[in-house]
């Protein structure tokens, strides 16, 4: 027995599962099920022993021909696979919802780390697919602290100081700035940037990162980014972490603020929350302290830089993360020819003596120094991959995507091709469904390949948790069809493909 090394691939997006004893012709537009090929309505149990079962999704298409002319017609035709018989079943299995991760890079330095007159060189390094794209080459920039100046008497410059000194610069380079940005938590206007974290023993009145929950209000949902104020000095920001039942149990600090002392403070300002949100409240720590600066803060004043970094205990790190958008465009254009990026770009930092060369002791032996680089990971399924995997079918019915014209948006509109732009949604990630199986040739001459492979894709949005529960059962109905028939082949769930 030979297998065709290729499966014939056909896809579905469904948006919901018809009843049991749904007729084909009943089943509306991206409602999925399993018939039998007896009466060809949808069971939601197994179908009979030694019946084929065939997957059927109502059509996205509103109308059924084009200009009334019934020799263009059958638009709204459900979309059926083959005839599956459950023995020739090869493969059940669902992949893993996996979100995209940025790459980050953290450099950390001790308090001896920069001596005066001798300014750190921080290294950053962009690679992978996007720098490719944009650059074709891999790109690194090199930025300095030689423009941070030393009063009389000091021997150290203060590493929060040094860092954003040399990350600033950086960050204005015009090859690599288009890919990395300083740490930032929330979006849009509700972006907060924290880009350098500072451990000191004294001298700092800014949220410290061991601060508690006071008061846990109600309303509140993790991931919700709130402002704390103390009425003084500059707001805090933290990120709820922990909530029961609306009520703060725990939060992270993002950027430490000014001016705060050991108080339970009120929170205002809810920058992503629901307005209905209120009454956290937080109590503040101090002394010895972990706080968050964005690198503008450091550099403008806002934080006090030390004169006496090793006196005071001075520690800092930087905190990069890759920030690259690249172009795209809206359904009213879309082509499949269009490139769509998968791979996150990958940031790495260094930290460089006089020479150009990696330091590993900061210049001076025994001052501490750390450098963490966290590559990023790829997204499953996008939208961009479920639209062209849904084209590409209905190319096989003979319903081409036309593109590439002057008119061709026009005859999209005619043909009905905006029903199946609209019913895919390219932002958002899908978790993919598939069923293999063969149909044999019982009449082969040539005798090569005598089975054809059919592999049928089902493409779920990660966010429709309901449906995923009902395509879990769907696909477990199938298995128990196919073990009746004794063809034990189980349903894999949540498969990562990446790893």
């Amino acid at each position: 027995m030979a297998y065709f090394n290729h499966a014939f691939l056909k896809c579905f997006n469904p948006t919901g599962i018809a009843a049991n004893g749904t007729a084909t012709s009943a089943l509306t537009s991206g409602e999925i099920s399993l018939v039998e090929d007896s009466d060809w309505q949808s069971t939601t149990g197994s179908p009979a022993n030694g019946t084929l079962g065939y997957i059927v999704q109502g059509s996205y298409h509103t109308v059924d021909s084009i200009g009334n002319n019934p020799g263009h017609g059958g638009y709204t035709e459900s979309v059926k696979s083959k005839g599956i018989n459950p023995r020739f079943v090869s493969r059940l299995y669902s992949t893993v919802c996996q979100t995209a991760t940025q790459s980050t890079s953290a450099a950390g330095i001790g308090p001896q780390c920069v001596p005066c007159g001798k300014p750190l060189f921080l290294r950053l390094d962009a690679k992978g697919s996007p720098a490719l794209r944009f650059l074709n080459h891999n790109a690194y920039a090199i930025g300095d602290s030689g423009n941070v100046c030393c009063i009389d008497g000091q021997t150290h410059i203060d590493p929060a100081l040094a860092l954003a000194s040399a990350a600033s610069e950086l960050l204005a380079d015009p090859i690599v700035s288009p890919f990395a940005r300083e740490r930032t938590f929330g979006s849009g206007t509700s972006a907060v940037s924290a880009g350098i974290n500072i451990l000191k023993t004294s001298g700092l009145t800014g949220l410290d990162f061991s601060s508690t929950v006071g008061a846990g209000g109600t309303g509140y949902t993790v991931g919700d980014i709130v402002s704390v104020d103390n009425l003084s000095g500059s707001k805090a920001v933290v990120a709820v972490t922990g909530v029961s039942a609306g009520v703060v149990t725990s939060f992270e600090v993002k950027a430490s603020g000014s001016g705060f002392s050991v108080a339970t403070l009120a929170t205002v300002n809810l920058v992503v929350a629901d307005p209905a949100a209120a009454g956290f409240t937080v109590t503040a720590a101090v002394d010895v302290r972990t706080e968050s600066f964005s690198i503008s803060d450091v550099k403008d004043g806002t934080y006090v830089a030390s004169t006496d970094p090793v006196g005071d205990g001075v520690s800092a790190a930087l905190f990069l993360e890759g920030a690259y958008v690249e172009t795209k465009f809206g359904n009213c254009s879309f082509d499949t020819r269009d490139f769509y990026g998968k791979e996150p770009v990958q940031i790495m930092l260094s930290l460089l003596d006089e020479t150009g060369n990696p330091c590993t002791d900061c210049l001076i032996t025994g001052s501490s120094q750390i450098v963490v680089n966290t590559p990023g990971v790829m997204a499953s399924t996008s939208g961009e991959t479920v639209l062209r995997d849904i084209l590409m079918t209905e190319s096989y019915m003979q319903s081409p995507y036309n593109q590439g014209n002057p008119d061709s948006a026009r005859i999209r509109e005619i043909e009905g091709s905006d029903d199946i732009l609209a019913s895919v949604d390219r932002t958002v990630l899908y978790k993919t469904y598939v069923i293999q199986h063969t149909v044999p040739r019982f009449n082969n001459p040539s005798g090569v390949f005598d089975n054809d492979q059919y592999c049928y894709k089902i493409y779920v949005k990660c966010s429709a948790t309901a449906l995923i529960t009902s395509m879990d059962t769907f696909m477990g109905q199938i298995a128990t069809w196919t073990a009746a028939n004794g063809n034990n082949v189980p349903f894999q769930s949540s498969i990562d493909l990446l790893s």
